[in-house]
């Protein structure tokens, strides 16, 4: 009670004041166990004393405030709550012009609640810059006598709160008491930074071919809505630079990516990419997006670790989307990878316009699209630079009942017209009109079975369908590698693109079945077979619709409790032999996850695979403890009976850093890239804005 009653002496304050001019004080709230002003106005507080300025809240063991100079000393220990919500606590301070000066001694600063600065002396000035002298910087909670994971020591260290970026001078970095790292200056955003100059987590990686490197972000935020991002990566194979520059508009945004080698790999004297991708939503419904790769050699990207891929493709496309239309162009260039390929450039476009007409005349929908495709190549060569176009209308009718027993049954009509041009293949006639007929009827029929322990769907379909073309010899090559699934199990015509159309009679019939379980255990399993009058050369071997029984198209699914999941699809031929499979099975735990995936696909000279694809990938993940996790991946290739990709990793965290280690093997030549070893290892300290921004944690201490 007598602290508060002395704490009401401060009213006197204002009054006291006035006629020598307005300190801090006279807005301030103290609390404390006793309150003494003298005759000049001077004031003296002592005992758990509490200063409320403005945003501030000082906490001391004494506290004197000089009328003359309006200067504040306080005794500690103490602790000073800002504006910011920073805590600092001191041996000592000294205070200045309504507490935007100060001189602390013995201080320890935390940021954020993130990272902590102790250091012999802090000033901070009205700038908002705070300089500390002879610092140690950490955001690791250690117990007593116990050295933190990793701490900065620093000569000086400069605060700069507008700009948000802290600069050491004459710092090194220790981790577990043993020094890693020196540098001369080095800044590096503060916590409360989203977006600030600064360095970013460094990545260090070794390849069999570049050995040993290091790769070191730089950010730099342009404005609001732009920054870029400069990386070298040194290595004694290579100097490289990696820039990405972003930027968000209104209606959409841009990145740029590229990279600029000197190495001792290639002849070229220097090599590189560039990647340019935009998305921008338009006026009117309308979307732009663009990309543009493009890449000095075949082996670049490989070498470097960028990607595997065998060709680039870089292109424009202009869409708009309603809901009873669709308008789609586009214009592309494809690079090819392989080093065969002298003249590896293909232009590509593809426009595209579908309209539902409103009509009453008829019942169901109709539907119009004309659709452009075309490429050319580089060179006239016969066959090898040919030039080909399809110019396609297509007019389509659909429609479908459903009875009080819920059979719903459906038939449709599509009138094809394709135009062909092709150059440079003498196999071929320069025009080429071709005009195709189709329809079908189909039939659904659900049933449906509710239990108390689940709910159960099957659902048996059949189609009857007819189609008409004239057989002619194409090469656009877009339904190449028709997909054969659920999906277009009732197609008038299963071909990807109408450069190809099913002719003659056909059916199909299949069947699903789904459930779903009180126990939240759900599955389902599809199967499907198309039957013709003949053969529809059309289709490749491995497509399974060449013949007049085509191969049965079977699903199956089953999820089960704790992320468990086991999947396959595929194809069987009517000797129940498997020939193109896909098998996905894993499951997801608290401490240990699992992914497995098998594929085969059978050689085809028609889809330009002259090998067997079949291989394994496994994925796992084992949590050894709240820090700890293990990782690893393999393919194995079962067709060449070894594997073609090994692959470790090593995680750790805890609350104040992260660190990453991976190692891979790739045994076989993979894109143009040789085969290699890797390793990678990035760490990220946290309590800088470039690392996780987690609080700092507590620690059990015993």
């Amino acid at each position: 009670m007598f602290r508060y009653l002395s704490a009401s002496l401060l009213f006197l304050m204002p009054f006291l004041s006035v006629a020598q001019g307005e300190s801090f004080v006279e807005s301030a709230s103290i609390i404390a166990n006793s309150i003494e002003i003298d005759a000049e106005g001077n004031l003296t507080a002592k005992g758990n004393v509490e200063v409320h300025y403005k945003e501030n809240i000082l906490k001391a063991k004494e506290i004197y405030y000089a009328r003359s100079s309006d200067e504040l000393s306080a005794k500690g220990p103490l602790s000073l709550i800002d504006h910011t919500g920073n805590e600092t606590k001191a041996r000592d301070a000294i205070f200045k012009s309504e507490f935007q000066e100060a001189i602390m001694l013995a201080t320890r600063v935390i940021l954020k609640n993130q990272l902590e600065i102790s250091a012999d002396e802090l000033k901070y000035a009205t700038n908002d810059k705070s300089v500390f002298s002879r610092v140690s910087a950490t955001s690791c909670k250690t117990c007593e006598n116990e050295k933190p994971f990793w701490i900065i020591k620093a000569k000086k260290v400069s605060h700069n709160q507008k700009l948000k970026t802290i600069y050491f001078y004459d710092a090194s970095l220790e981790i577990l008491g043993v020094p890693a790292f020196y540098t001369p200056y080095i800044s590096i955003p503060d916590p409360s930074a989203k977006r600030a100059v600064g360095f970013l987590a460094p990545e260090f990686l070794s390849n069999s071919r570049l050995d040993f490197g290091v790769k070191l972000p730089f950010f730099i935020p342009l404005d609001v809505d732009k920054d870029v991002t400069f990386t070298p990566f040194i290595t004694p194979q290579t100097n490289t630079i990696e820039t990405r520059y972003r930027q968000a508009f209104s209606r959409g945004n841009l990145v740029v990516e590229s990279a600029l080698t000197r190495d001792d790999l290639d002849d070229k004297q220097f090599r590189g990419y560039l990647s340019i991708n935009g998305e921008f939503d338009l006026e009117n419904g309308y979307t732009l997006n663009y990309e543009i790769e493009r890449v000095s050699d075949s082996a670049y990207l490989g070498d470097y670790g960028y990607s595997a891929r065998n060709e680039l493709s870089s292109g424009l496309n202009y869409s708009k989307v309603k809901s009873d239309r669709l308008f789609e162009t586009s214009l592309g260039v494809i690079q090819s990878l392989y080093k065969e390929d002298k003249d590896n450039l293909t232009l590509t476009t593809n426009n595209y316009y579908d309209r539902v007409i409103d009509q009453n005349i008829i019942p169901g929908s109709v539907s119009f699209n004309s659709e452009l495709v075309g490429s050319w190549r580089k060179g006239s060569e016969d066959i090898i630079g040919r030039d080909v176009a399809r110019f396609a209308n297509q007019l389509v009718w659909n429609n479908s009942t459903i009875s009080k027993l819920g059979l719903e049954l459906g038939s449709g009509v599509v009138l094809n017209q394709d135009v062909f041009l092709a150059v440079d293949d003498s196999r071929l006639n320069d025009l080429e009109i071709l005009n195709s007929i189709g329809t079908n009827i189909f039939i659904r029929l659900p049933f449906l079975s509710n239990t108390e322990k689940a709910t159960h769907m099957l659902e048996p379909l059949a189609q009857v369908a007819w189609g008409e073309r004239k057989k002619a010899i194409v090469y656009i090559d877009e339904s190449e590698n028709t997909e054969f699934d659920m999906g277009n199990l009732l197609a008038i015509s299963r071909y990807s693109a109408s450069d190809q159309f099913e002719t003659g009679f056909h059916g199909a019939y299949g069947v699903r079945y789904n459930f779903n379980s009180k126990k939240n255990i759900t599955g389902g399993l599809s199967l499907g077979q198309v039957l013709r009058l003949n053969e529809d050369l059309g289709f490749t071997s491995s497509s399974g619709l060449e013949n007049k029984q085509s191969d049965i198209f079977l699903a199956a699914e089953l999820s089960l409790a704790k992320n468990s999941y086991v999947s396959f699809q595929g194809l069987l031929s009517n000797k129940l032999e498997a020939k193109k499979t896909d098998f996905n099975a894993g499951f997801d735990y608290e401490t240990i996850y699992l992914d497995t995936k098998y594929s085969f696909l059978q050689s085809d000279a028609e889809e330009n695979r002259f090998n067997q694809i079949e291989e394994w990938t496994i994925d796992t993940g084992y949590k050894l403890n709240d820090n700890w996790q293990l990782k690893s991946n393999l393919r194995y290739d079962q067709s060449e009976s070894h594997l073609a990709l090994l692959g470790a990793g090593l995680a750790y965290e805890n609350q104040c850093v992260l660190f990453n280690l991976e190692m891979d093997r790739r045994y076989a030549l993979e894109g143009t890239s040789p085969p290699t070893t890797n390793f990678s290892f990035a760490i990220s300290l946290k309590g800088f804005s470039t690392g996780s921004v987690n609080a700092i944690q507590s620690k059990n201490c015993k």
